[in-house]
């Protein structure tokens, strides 16, 4: 379950960029990733008032935290769209977020068979072959740097979730999203971009972030379950965010692209089997 939890919220990823990148197209990567902090706030929020969810001050701060990476991961990731390709962006990013908190969830104890660990290696094998693509040195360089950044950000983003779902209760997601406004806010302000997207862009942003609130809840489901498992299910994205640029977007997909989408779908067979 764990493993399916995760794949929906690599999906609901993958979804996100298909109205978030009409916003970066139309406005700039800040003002959309302000927008889908600001509707996701306000989607965490209603979910975890509407559910009665027991309050927890520990694992609201986790989520606080994780949400400073998150502001982050987001901004970089999306400059990096900007500048690039999600063929190239996307999944630096995931094997960076799926291999860190990876890691940190096993050493935490959770458990970890030794074919869920196989398809671990196999999917994010999988994701480095999903980088290939012939770019420019200019386009390259952006989305190697970006991409970097923003998987760095991401995996302590996803390392602090992990905390926080030691506990029950649906408030860790509004942290996240919250304070990942309060960080994009400002700093919308200093570098002169809107805080909202122009419009005939709004209702893209309002999708883009109604889909990420549903990405975290979905997501803090899968870690309470198997952490490990989650956290590399979640790092599955790049498929999808590959797939819908391929078709949306008009961006290349190269013969051994497709390859490693194979190798992600396998390994990640073998984390749900383990």
């Amino acid at each position: 379950m764990a493993a399916v939890l995760g794949l929906l919220s690599a999906l609901g990823i993958g979804l996100s960029d298909l109205f978030g990148r009409r916003v970066v197209l139309a406005a700039s990567a800040v003002t959309a990733a302000t927008a889908m902090q600001l509707f996701s706030a306000l989607a965490t929020l209603a979910f975890a008032v509407v559910t009665a969810s027991p309050f927890d001050m520990g694992s609201f701060l986790w989520g606080c935290l994780s949400g400073l990476g998150m502001a982050g991961g987001i901004t970089f990731y999306y400059l990096g769209l900007q500048q690039s390709t999600s063929t190239l962006v996307a999944p630096i990013v995931a094997s960076m977020s799926a291999t860190l908190p990876y890691l940190y969830a096993v050493s935490r104890g959770t458990p970890s068979s030794s074919l869920a660990a196989a398809g671990a290696v196999v999917a994010v094998l999988g994701l480095v072959f999903v980088t290939g693509g012939a770019l420019s040195r200019e386009r390259l360089r952006a989305g190697v740097k970006f991409g970097i950044l923003s998987g760095l950000s991401y995996a302590s983003a996803a390392i602090s979730f992990i905390e926080a779902a030691n506990v029950e209760g649906w408030w860790p997601p509004v942290g996240q999203r919250l304070i990942g406004l309060l960080v994009l806010l400002p700093v919308a302000t200093i570098m002169g971009r809107r805080h909202f997207p122009p419009p005939g862009q709004r209702v893209n942003g309002m999708m883009a972030g109604l889909l990420t609130a549903v990405v975290s809840v979905l997501y803090l489901a899968s870690l309470n379950r198997n952490a490990a498992v989650g956290a590399v299910a979640l790092s599955t994205f790049p498929v999808f965010s590959v797939l819908i640029g391929r078709v949306f977007f008009a961006d290349a997909l190269q013969e051994s692209q497709a390859v490693g989408i194979a190798l992600v779908v396998g390994g990640m067979a073998m984390l749900s089997l383990g």
